[in-house]
């Protein structure tokens, strides 16, 4: 959703945060876009993937600065330096086409002789297999079901667990190959998808992230900054929706009462209230793109 993005972007801008940056498409498209004034603060908990962006963007002239890093933890590594500074700050939450192919960490079912690890940070964490062994049939029937809507979730997660005590849980292969008889095959893409996402957001806490982030991020922003979001999963879009609504309106007082007491002042206004989708364009060009849903909310002066 690059012209998305571009669209949101303020005119004057002069400092930006593409905090998953990822392999630098949206920060290459930022840049350009916006000038060679303009500096650029680039996250990612992926450093293979951090490092294609770095190999993506050197030619352009523009100051930039990368954080093998979770967004998560930007106050950690920004401290009070940037405070409300930022023109624009990005969340892309999705994978890309490199990820999926070469990482080799098997973020995608088709790669079935990868490891089961879908680490974003490899240096860091416990792999899905490591994971897998700490972890009852109750509790992965529970991120099945939560994370991925599978339906049937505990009767996969006992037979993931089945195997994985047998010794036949190895690779990407084997979970593909138990998990798909759970589904017709017209249906088998969409359902080794809401596994491996479940599995995924799982591994790298990716909702705990979200959570912790905007709230760090929101600081980062200078009066009239934008925050833009793009998720692929409904639990992201639904966090981040209630974020900013909460943002807008953080009012805690009984709804009995004729005016607010509590005091507390909105810090964001979002822009529009509904998701933005890609374009059916955008879609034909990348099916994946499908899900993606874009939400922005600017930075109030008086807050």
């Amino acid at each position: 959703m690059v012209d998305e993005v571009l669209a949101l972007l303020p005119a004057d801008a002069k400092l930006i945060g593409d905090m998953t940056v990822g392999g630098g498409g949206h920060a290459e498209a930022l840049l350009q876009h916006a000038g060679r004034e303009v500096e650029l603060i680039a996250f990612d908990r992926d450093v293979d993937f951090l490092n294609l962006a770095r190999e993506r963007l050197r030619r352009l002239p523009n100051k930039i600065s990368y954080f093998p890093d979770s967004y998560a933890n930007v106050g950690d590594q920004l401290g009070d330096n940037y405070r409300g500074r930022f023109d624009f700050l990005l969340l892309d939450l999705g994978l890309s086409s490199w990820q999926l192919q070469n990482s080799g960490r098997g973020f995608s079912f088709t790669q079935s002789d990868e490891p089961l690890d879908l680490r974003f940070d490899a240096t860091s964490g416990q792999t899905l297999s490591e994971k897998l062994s700490e972890t009852d049939e109750t509790g992965l029937a529970t991120i099945l079901r939560e994370f991925g809507e599978i339906r049937g979730a505990r009767r996969l997660a006992a037979e993931i667990k089945a195997a994985q005590a047998e010794g036949n849980l190895n690779n990407v292969g084997d979970l593909a190959g138990l998990a798909e008889r759970h589904v017709r095959t017209d249906r088998r893409n969409k359902y080794l998808a809401q596994v491996w996402q479940a599995l995924r957001i799982w591994v790298n806490e990716e909702l705990k992230h979200l959570d912790l982030g905007l709230t760090a991020l929101v600081a980062y922003l200078k009066p009239a900054g934008v925050m833009t979001v793009i998720s692929f999963h409904s639990l992201e879009d639904r966090m981040v929706k209630k974020f900013f609504a909460r943002q807008e309106n953080p009012c805690i007082c009984p709804p009995r009462l004729p005016q607010c007491v509590c005091g507390r002042k909105p810090t964001m206004k979002r822009i529009g209230k509904k998701a933005q989708a890609p374009s059916d364009a955008e879609v034909r060009r990348n099916p994946r793109a499908r899900s993606a849903r874009l939400r922005a909310a600017r930075r109030l002066f008086d807050s």
